[in-house]
């Protein structure tokens, strides 16, 4: 019920604002999905944690007592995973925007719904007492999960020092990886080899030269200046430079122009002979072919239909047209496309008269910025979202230390996230970039689960070690089986077709697997390895 209501009030906000669903916005409903079910594994393990406790003449009060403490922790919980979500505004792009807030708002209703709903049907439902059943066993039986939990608590308070030197380890390996990423997004990549998209791709490429390309359009500063000879024979130059042997690395295997139908003329003109099928030298020639040219004008603004997608209506701009096709590499990604244009770019500072001036565009290069938005926004997005984090889990637990502590866990997590992907070489693109602001939207979940479960029980063990063993059975508990759903979650994405959703669910499950050690090992080492005490504020947070 929680997950489906929060799915329908999200989507349904969409419907009414107008909103749609976009390549990036089709993330949200398994995300939702996933982190949604961490709110309800939360509610729900609370209530059998207490469940003993709970008079079944008496339940609406225990219930009341036992939702109390967890709701607040949800509500924190939510509260800093929304916001995480929300640094994405940052973004230049539209669709990721939107993504941050229908995201941060779904966020918020499936907290909502999963601290009144849950609570509610609890009301009403049976609520058998259980200590009849308990009294015929001697002791509980110790489940995996106990015998993990008891582990990791022996392990944090007892070998404290040891597990920070194998993180330190882990986080220099890591590191090292980190040298290798690169921010690169190839499209065509992101489909299998054996589907027919990349495929035909591949095979338009290799027999026509590409199939898709970027546009270089030249403006010769004069109306009727594309009728010059001067200028079209700069134009030859200019292709015959884009296809050359010499150039590879260019990796542009064809190149149309307004010059392809005056060498045509011209060929024509002179009974078909190959030696015409060149630029005329008579600037007169080249307007009397163009007069005698018997073509269509349906839009009647005085260009030829055929002429259209080459000049303007001046004849002042023309237009060349080149044709990517993997020539020196294997892939095109953007990367590559930033180094072919920046190549022909300077290229064209070089040879082109002072006033003429021209401008690079199209798909490829909007790809090229596309991904640069993403990828930086991201990058932006992260680090807002650390810095943000921090000050809100510094506010919330009025001290100091609480703020970097909390941030051990993210923090180490994507460090072995990026260097990972360095040293397996998977680059950061449009999709992977998204994987770090994702782990600290969730992976704080888990951390405030901890420490405001520590911050409880600690008044009332005293002890660290106690408190820290009675923390991780009651919230490591819930942290464990709610990182178990969003893992299985996300895997159940890598049915896909689609090698960016595989890669995505892969390297997400990965992140929760050690926000998850993070949160059950990494933290409770921290505490009782620097003797953070987070039952009481800092002094600046007194009133007198």
């Amino acid at each position: 019920f929680t997950l489906g209501m929060a799915e329908i009030w999200t989507l349904g906000l969409m419907g009414h604002l107008g909103y749609p669903i976009t390549a990036i916005g089709i993330t949200l409903p398994p995300l939702l999905i996933a982190v949604g079910s961490s709110y309800a594994i939360h509610v729900l393990n609370q209530y059998y944690a207490e469940f003993d406790r709970i008079s079944p003449s008496a339940k609406r009060d225990g219930l009341r007592t036992a939702m109390s403490h967890i709701s607040m922790t949800v509500m924190l919980a939510g509260l800093t995973t929304a916001a995480a979500f929300f640094t994405l505004i940052s973004s230049q792009v539209s669709a990721i925007q939107e993504w941050a807030v229908f995201s941060a708002v779904g966020i918020l209703f499936a907290v909502f719904i999963a601290i009144t709903l849950i609570p509610a049907l609890l009301a009403y439902l049976p609520h058998r007492y259980r200590s009849r059943i308990l009294s015929r066993k001697k002791t509980p039986r110790l489940t995996l999960v106990d015998r993990l939990l008891a582990a990791c608590a022996h392990g944090a308070v007892y070998h404290h020092k040891k597990i920070y030197a194998v993180v330190f380890i882990i986080i220099m390996v890591s590191v090292a990886g980190m040298t290798k990423l690169r921010v690169d997004t190839e499209f065509l990549h992101y489909f299998k080899k054996s589907d027919p998209t990349r495929q035909n791709a591949e095979t338009i490429g290799d027999k026509f030269g590409g199939g898709w390309g970027f546009n270089i359009i030249i403006d010769s500063g004069e109306s009727n200046g594309v009728k010059s000879p001067e200028f079209l024979k700069t134009i030859e130059a200019l292709r015959n430079w884009l296809v050359a042997p010499e150039n590879p690395d260019l990796n542009i295997g064809r190149t149309d122009s307004f010059t392809d139908f005056i060498k045509r003329m011209h060929m024509a003109m002179n009974n078909g002979d190959r030696d015409y099928f060149k630029i005329p030298d008579n600037r007169l020639t080249i307007w009397d072919y163009l007069e005698i040219y018997s073509g269509e004008d349906e839009n009647s603004d005085g260009v030829y239909d055929d002429f259209e997608s080459f000049v303007d209506v001046f004849y002042q701009k023309t237009n060349v047209l080149a044709r990517l096709t993997r020539k020196s590499v294997d892939r095109l990604g953007t990367m590559e496309i930033k180094y072919i244009i920046n190549k022909v770019a300077q290229h064209l500072d070089e040879t082109l008269p002072d006033t003429w001036t021209y401008t690079i565009t199209g798909y490829p290069v909007i790809n090229v910025q596309l991904a640069h938005y993403v990828v930086t926004g991201q990058l932006t997005g992260l680090a807002l979202s650390l810095i943000f984090v921090m000050v809100v889990i510094i506010v919330l637990f009025r001290k100091l230390t609480a703020g970097p502590l909390a941030l051990i866990d993210m923090g180490v997590t994507i460090i072995i996230n990026f260097g990972i992907m360095g040293w397996f070489g998977i680059n950061l693109d449009m999709v992977t970039s998204v994987i770090a602001t994702i782990t600290i939207g969730i992976g704080v979940d888990d951390t405030i689960h901890f420490l405001n479960n520590y911050r409880v029980n600690k008044p009332k063990i005293l002890n660290v070690p106690d408190t820290i063993e009675k923390t991780l059975f009651v919230a490591g508990k819930a942290i464990v089986f709610t990182s178990l759903a969003l893992i299985f979650g996300f895997l159940s994405m890598a049915t896909s077709n689609f090698l960016p959703i595989i890669l995505f669910s892969l390297l997400i499950a990965l992140t929760m697997v050690n926000t998850t050690i993070g949160s059950i090992l990494l933290i409770p080492a921290a505490i009782q390895f620097t003797g953070i005490e987070l039952d009481r504020p800092s002094r600046i947070f007194w009133k007198k």
